[in-house]
């Protein structure tokens, strides 16, 4: 007996999701029935796909070597469905996302992408807008979405819209806004180190009313600088949404300020002469994900 399409698709999206539940959630269908067609998947092929690790299946040795048959099979099954070319795209993409966006939007792009192209094989990285653009003038990656670009004739760049950002401080310090750059140029700021975004938004902030900050410390990262932020070590200029768990637990607050810090800017990045149908493609859904998650300043 054949293995079928339904148990194809359990055993995808189970190794892509790492668990029975989530692939059930996702394919809107009963738990027990996806752990009945990997059952039946396993004795039709005679082989062990998954093994249980504490609370997540992991992919056996076998099972990773099936897999990329197995999304070339449900991409071409796309395929056939479907009058939209960019549908059949297979292969491995790779992608840059500046930190303070991967954040919140990883997950969704990343569950719309394997949803509605199995058959690519995205390779993500996450870091400063700065670094992932000069990768991108590399051709390390292949598309990028980066936070207020330099630009370069190399590259094509494609607006998205703009980020939500505000300064962010920690809730322990009592400052109510709005506040000028003459009432915290000398209180301790964290920022990504020059040149990138953010840096270049806080130093402008400040520039603007003739000040630098006296007390500027720098982190690679802007998740930790959230978290920074948070312990009361000092305040900074970051995505309104990444702190909104921060925000709600009355750990941070986002002050209004006078002038108003710049909303970042969004682009979708890639290196003239790539591969122009993946790009347009990225370039879909990742406008599709955007407005579904109302992740940009209306």
């Amino acid at each position: 007996m054949r293995p079928s399409l339904a148990q194809l698709e359990a055993f995808y999206w189970t190794a892509e999701l790492g668990s029975a539940q989530r692939a059930a959630r996702h394919l809107n269908i009963a738990q027990p029935t996806i752990s009945l067609r990997l059952k039946e998947l396993g004795e039709h092929l005679g082989l062990a796909l998954l093994e249980r690790s504490g609370r997540e299946l992991r992919v056996t040795p076998e099972g990773r070597a099936l897999l990329p048959r197995v999304a070339n099979i449900l991409a071409e099954l796309r395929g056939i469905v479907s009058h939209d070319p960019t549908r059949q795209l297979v292969g491995p993409i790779r992608i840059g996302l500046a930190e303070g966006f991967a954040v919140n939007c990883l997950a969704p792009l990343l569950a719309a992408l394997l949803d509605s192209h199995p058959g690519l094989q995205p390779e993500w990285f996450v870091s400063t807008s700065t670094t992932l653009e000069a990768q991108l003038r590399g051709d390390v990656l292949d598309v990028g979405v980066l936070l207020n670009p330099v630009g370069d004739e190399r590259l094509t760049m494609v607006a998205l819209g703009s980020q939500p950002t505000a300064w962010a401080v920690p809730s322990a310090w009592g400052l109510d806004g709005p506040l000028a750059p003459q009432d915290i140029w000398s209180l301790p700021i964290i920022s990504n180190p020059p040149p990138s975004a953010m840096h270049r938004q806080v130093t402008a902030w400040f520039a603007a009313a003739g000040l630098s900050p006296s007390r500027l410390s720098v982190c690679s990262s802007v998740a930790v600088i959230a978290e920074l932020v948070a312990e009361g070590i000092g305040m900074s200029v970051l995505p309104e949404r990444m702190v909104t768990r921060l925000v709600t637990d009355g750990l941070i607050q986002l002050v209004a300020t006078n002038p108003p810090i710049e909303d970042g800017r969004l682009f979708v990045v890639s290196r003239n002469g790539g591969d122009d149908a993946k790009f347009q493609l990225i370039v879909s859904i990742i406008k599709k994900v955007l407005h579904n998650i109302k992740y940009l300043r209306d």
